[in-house]
Order: structure tokens, then sequence, then C-alpha cells
């Protein structure tokens, strides 16, 4: 689990040293890469602004015929490909991932659905909002690698300006202060400046790439925290279908048998089993190493890897809850957000939130917390054991 997104990680790797830092960006291709995405921000921005600005004021202007709504439809969905475009493009060039949401949240092919969900999505506006930051962006990483790498490389190769001008050359010119070279050779003094500020600017583009990629996480990426190792579960009823997934050990996953029967049915053990698995060992107290010590009041509990993994659920708790709501339910168990949840289920968070309010309701329980305790209670989520791999890790922003 990491606690805070780092967006300078990629560029400087804690397996490198104090000069690897310094110098390494200098001859690192993707410093170039960096700068150039960010001359190609200039042209992009200029394009996202006057598109934006054309087909709003023209739709805006025609909301109350039929080709108002229409173009600003178009105008919604196109910014959702935009946004595509920009995530793909700022993940690869700073070479951080960035998750998108699903561009099909309700996993239905009906056109009014889609709309609905577009624009109930919060990716939706924050994704119109970077692109429409992305003019004064550009224009600013625009000039300001023209001129740092215009004065950097003048510097640098002034000998060779040197060599093919007549007359002294003018380096600086500022507050009456005026600094010529009369010689090639005098023009020497002024060429290690110019290697320490490509060194300066190299770090600069590193600086200015980095932020835009977090800003571009922010704004483009999913507001789901969880990278999960589950598909999306088996659909019930008249739900589209999806992938099927496979239950771990020790885990019920949503849309699996175990959670729709009212009926539970204890799981079939397979020959692959150990010794150890097929027949734990209870868990017993330590003895007290005194004999007159009493014994403790209070029973340890024991290991999660003690616990049998074939105890069934018991699902008639939740029997009264419809086949969505104990899909929602199962992953509040696991501690998914709304927007986990969402994510896994292919739904909007409005969705979300109303399955959570009747889910809350029907079993009486105040909060998350609540649930994840009477899911635990029931047999429903069972802890795995601890040398076991973690089925889900957490990550800041996808």
């Amino acid at each position: 689990m990491t606690s805070k997104y780092n967006p300078f990680a990629t560029a400087y790797p804690a397996d490198r040293g104090p000069l690897g830092k310094i110098f390494r960006p200098v001859i690192d291709f993707r410093t170039y890469l960096r700068g150039g995405h960010m001359l190609l921000m200039f042209p992009l921005g200029i394009a996202y602004f006057v598109f934006f600005v054309v087909t709003l004021a023209v739709g805006g202007s025609l909301i109350w015929t039929l080709a108002g709504p229409v173009i600003l439809l178009a105008t919604l969905f196109i910014s959702r490909w935009l946004g595509d475009l920009e995530a793909f493009t700022a993940a690869y060039v700073s070479d951080m991932p960035i998750r998108r949401p699903p561009s099909r949240l309700e996993g239905v092919s009906n056109f009014r659905s889609q709309v609905k969900v577009r624009v109930v999505d919060p990716t939706t506006w924050t994704g119109l909002v970077y692109l429409f930051v992305q003019f004064p962006i550009g224009i600013a990483a625009f000039v300001g690698l023209v001129v740092v790498y215009s004065m950097v490389g003048a510097m640098t190769f002034a000998p060779l300006i040197a060599m093919f001008t007549d007359g002294p050359i003018v380096v600086s010119s500022v507050g009456g202060l005026i600094i010529t070279f009369d010689t090639p050779f005098d023009a020497f003094l002024i060429t290690p400046f110019g290697l320490l500020g490509f060194v300066l600017a190299s770090h600069l583009v590193i600086a200015f790439s980095s932020i835009h990629g977090w800003w571009a996480r922010l704004m483009l990426g999913s507001r789901s925290t969880r990278v999960s190792s589950r598909p999306a579960p088996t659909p019930t009823g008249d739900d589209p279908p999806r992938p099927s997934t496979t239950a771990s050990p020790g885990v019920v996953t949503p849309g699996s048998t175990a959670e729709v029967k009212t009926e539970p049915e204890p799981e079939s053990k397979t020959g692959t089993e150990s010794p150890e698995q097929a027949a734990p060992t209870p868990f017993k107290p330590a003895s007290p190493a005194v004999a007159n010590v009493p014994p403790p009041i209070l029973t340890p509990v024991p290991n999660p890897s003690e616990v049998r993994q074939d105890v069934a659920p018991n699902t008639a708790a939740i029997s009264e809850l419809t086949a969505r709501e104990q899909e929602v339910f199962m992953l509040m168990a696991h501690g998914d957000t709304n927007a986990d949840i969402a994510e896994e289920l292919f739904i909007s968070e409005g969705t979300v939130k109303t399955h959570v309010k009747r889910v809350l309701s029907k079993l009486y329980m105040r909060d998350r917390t609540q649930v994840v305790v009477f899911a635990y209670e029931q047999k429903l989520v069972i802890p795995q054991s601890a040398t076991a791999e973690p089925q889900q890790s957490r990550s800041y922003g996808g």
C-alpha cells in the first residue's frame, strides 16, 4: 500500500546515486521525450480551446433547437475520447500509468443510458477542465522551453557563433552592463556556464513534465484507488454478460453461487490439498508457565491461517437483498469505496449510492463498518492465510 503518489518517482529512481540523479537526465532519451511533449502541448492546447469554445457557443445558442443538444452531446463524447488520448500520452511520457474509468459504465448499448451516465460521471467534467487548461499550460510550456534552451544553447555554442560572426559578441546587456567577447577564444569562458545551464534545463523539463503528469492523473484518472485482481462479477437477471470470475480461496466474490443461494452448500475439497489443510490443527492457548497463575479470562483469537476455509457462509441473512444489492454488499464487505464499486460493476457512483442506502436500510445498519463486521460474522468474507498473497493492493490515484 502506497500512502502518497510521488510524481518524481520515475524521473529520479531510488537506485540511482547522487551523481546519477544529477547528470543522468541530460543523456536520458525520456527527458527529450518530455520536452517534445511540452512543445506539443502548445498546438494541441490551442486546438482544444478553439474546438470547445466554438462547439459550446454554437450548441448553447441553438439549445432550443434540435441541433443544439446534438452538438453539445457530441462535444461531451468527443471530450471523453480526447481525455483518453491525453491520459495515454501523459502516462507514456511520464512512465506512470493513469487508470481511466470504463468507457461504457453501465455496460449497455442504450444511447439514453450512455448519455445519462456520461453526464453524472465526475471524470467527464474534470476532463473538460483539463482540456481547457491545456491552452495556458501549453503556451507557458512552449515559451519557457524555447527561451531556456535558446539561452543555454547560445552560451554553450558561443565559440562556434564567434567563429562565424564579425565584430564583438554581445552576451548580456542587463541594467546597462554589457558583456562582450572579441575572439572565439574569449567565448570559451562562457561555455561551462552553458553546460551547467543545460543540466539545470533538463531538470526543469523533468519537474514541469512530472507535475503535469500528476495534474493529468488527478483530472483524468479514475476515482477508484483499488487495483483489483478479480474481474467484473458474474451477471444476474437482465444484466449484460460480463467475464466470469473464479473465486479465490477464502474470499466470497460477488455474483458467486454462495451469495445468491438461500441454502448454504459447503464447497468440495480438491485433491491437491495438503494434510495440514485437510485437517487443520485446532487452536490451543498456551498453558500458563506457573501453576498458580490463573487462566486468562479472554480466549485468544485464532490466527486467520487456522480458520477453516470450507465453512459454508450464512447467505440467509442477505436473502432479502436483490442480486445487484448482494453484489454491492459483498464489495462493501471487502472495504471498497463507492468509486471502487462503480468501476467493479460498471455502474455510476450515483447508482452505487442508491444501492448502498438500500442495503443499509434493509439490513438495519448505520454504516459500512457494521456491514464489514456482519459479513465476517456470517462467514460471507473469510480471512485468508497470513502467508497467502494479497488479493488486491491499493495505489494512490490508479
